[in-house]
């Protein structure tokens, strides 16, 4: 069995970070990193650029940091045992090397849905626990083998995977999809036919579902006023939000606040 030890989704940082383990640590650790930041590799300094993932294996020196406020990433903390240690090991996953995985976005989701269930009271927690990491280890085996197979991935992917990071890191700001296609000094149909081959949604429907992956964290995570949290996601007014928040999730802002908190696990 594969066993995750902890793991969190979307760990902000307000202020800049220095983050090291002379000694590594008793389990292997896989970052998703959002942020432009670095890492210590072979004594030597890395720069690291949004949408990165990097695995270390227990025991291994570990120092990576951010000099400004904001460092973002997902981690994941986990074990392997029997028949599962030698399934990992074939694998042949790269450790120690900074990877830029294409669907970088599609990890990040495995490890949101992992972080839920993690923190859940579900009685078959670790079995689908278990099952989601294999499914994760799988994806990354594919990311790591996976080559870009045109020119125009080639060319505009980087462009257009760092454009949708900054819409992730900051969802709340005014954005249109004209002045982005502009921004890339593409047509606005050429630019929405790419955004919607690369990541399978289209640019503004992603935008609106960053701005709800957002407002849904401060729902379960704050005292935040509806209307306050409009504004503070980016919209001109709470009645604009509200509408789209039901559309989109099917229950009101006050609802899914209510249905997560009846959720919750009794301490």
């Amino acid at each position: 069995m594969i066993t995750i030890n902890s793991c969190g989704h979307d760990s902000h940082h307000p202020v800049p970070c220095n983050i090291e383990h002379r000694d590594g640590l008793p389990d292997y650790l896989i970052l998703l990193i959002k942020r432009e930041s670095w890492m210590v590799l072979e004594n030597r300094l890395c720069p690291v650029h949004p949408n990165a993932l990097i695995l270390f294996p227990p025991h291994t020196y570990i120092h990576y940091g951010c000099d400004t406020a904001g460092y973002n990433d997902d981690w994941i903390h986990f074990e392997t045992d029997g028949e599962d240690l030698a399934f990992f090991q074939g694998l042949g996953l790269p450790l120690c090397r900074i990877l830029y995985p294409f669907d970088f976005h599609r990890l990040s989701e495995y490890v949101r849905m992992m972080s839920d269930l993690y923190h859940s009271s579900s009685a078959h927690k670790e079995e689908m626990l278990n099952s989601f990491m294999h499914i994760f280890l799988y994806s990354l085996q594919e990311e790591s083998e996976k080559k870009m197979a045109s020119a125009i991935c080639q060319k505009y992917y980087p462009e257009f995977s760092r454009l949708r990071t900054q819409i992730y890191n900051d969802p709340a700001a005014a954005r249109t999809v004209p002045r982005l296609a502009a921004s890339l000094c593409l047509s606005l149909s050429y630019f929405q036919h790419l955004y919607k081959q690369f990541f399978g949604i289209s640019c503004q429907q992603d935008m609106i579902e960053a701005r709800l992956k957002l407002a849904k964290y401060y729902l379960t995570n704050s005292s935040m006023s509806v209307s306050a949290l409009a504004l503070f996601c980016g919209y001109e007014n709470d009645l604009h939000f509200m509408r789209q928040f039901k559309k989109f999730t099917g229950m009101t802002p006050t609802e899914y606040r209510r249905l997560y908190i009846r959720r919750l696990p009794s301490l």
